[in-house]
């Protein structure tokens, strides 16, 4: 167990936030550009996927750019117009929730995060001994461009997801709950900042938070990425600080007002702790964190998973 020194550091982490004046104004002009897209939303049931708790459908969408996102949607056969939430896995990592047992108690969108879909490597797939690991280089992809940097596509992605959620006649998305692990939990607090349909949270070992911090201290892909671009490309260090900002986790956390659930592991080499905690010490909403002082980026697993299903379905399922 990390020393009491250690405890005081991550629960008292309260870093300034570093907003730029036209913060909420880029957003929102997001926002209204992504309006302008129509959905084009198609559906096509798996009968391979579906079992005889789930119908799952094949699902794609128009959002940011006109890029065409994917995912599955598994809804469950005995309740009439079910909640629903939205699970987004980490970046290039495998989504683990699929492996999970489901509730059927609301139904379920694995939204898949731009270009995962078309990795020629799976997600999360480690190298062959001598080699070396292979990343896709998303999040360099436009990074000197404030407005067609790859994670802008990825949180308008999320939100453009409620809208096309909420047009299905046999859901009910006026209490929608999102659960991010990682740079997916990034996502989640972004859209929960931007849409009053979210009613619940789980940000799963939150990342790309309080990134002045994390960028010298994780070791996640995301981070290596970028930090490799900035060692090849030191002039343009104050340019990426500047872009990063609009996308920093941190910097949405006071806009949450629905309940949030927190969880982190003390020996996370991906997603700091204290940028955890700087994170959830600055969420203003119903708040809770789960703690797994012995743990890693794992943070309870699938223990924790039932844990965080059973929360976010209660809360969304009582609205």
């Amino acid at each position: 167990m990390p020393p009491v020194n250690d405890f005081d550091s991550f629960f008292l982490h309260l870093p300034p936030f570093d907003r730029s004046d036209d913060f909420d104004a880029f957003w929102n002009s997001g926002i209204q550009e992504l309006k302008k897209i129509p959905t084009e939303a198609q559906l096509t049931e798996n009968k391979k996927k579906s079992n005889a708790r789930f119908t799952v459908h094949d699902v794609s969408f128009k959002s940011f750019n006109r890029s065409v996102i994917t995912g599955d949607l598994f809804v469950p056969h005995d309740i009439e117009k079910p909640r629903v939430i939205i699970i987004l896995s980490d970046y290039n990592a495998k989504n683990n929730y699929r492996n999970y047992i489901l509730d059927t108690s609301a139904a379920y969108f694995f939204m898949n995060l731009r270009g995962h879909d078309i990795l020629s490597v799976e997600p999360g797939t480690n190298p062959a001994p001598g080699e070396e690991k292979s990343y896709p280089g998303y999040m360099i992809e436009n990074i000197l461009d404030r407005d067609t940097y790859y994670a802008r596509g990825i949180y308008l992605d999320v939100y453009r997801a409620i809208d096309m959620l909420r047009l299905r006649n046999f859901l009910d998305c006026s209490a929608i709950g999102i659960i991010g692990k990682g740079f997916g939990a990034a996502a989640a607090i972004f859209a929960a900042s931007m849409s009053e349909r979210v009613h619940a949270l789980v940000l799963d070992t939150p990342s790309f938070s309080y990134l002045r911090l994390s960028q010298n201290h994780s070791e996640s892909d995301a981070t290596e990425e970028i930090n490799s671009f900035l060692q090849k490309n030191k002039s343009k260090n104050k340019t990426v600080k500047k872009n990063l900002s609009y996308y920093d986790a941190l910097n949405f956390s006071d806009k949450i007002s629905c309940p949030c659930l927190v969880t982190v592991g003390f020996k996370d080499r991906f997603s700091p702790p204290q940028c955890v905690f700087a994170l959830f010490n600055h969420l203003i909403c119903d708040k809770t964190i789960e703690v797994y002082p012995d743990e890693g980026n794992e943070a309870g697993g699938e223990k924790q998973f039932k844990k965080s299903m059973k929360w976010i379905t209660e809360i969304i399922n009582s609205q």
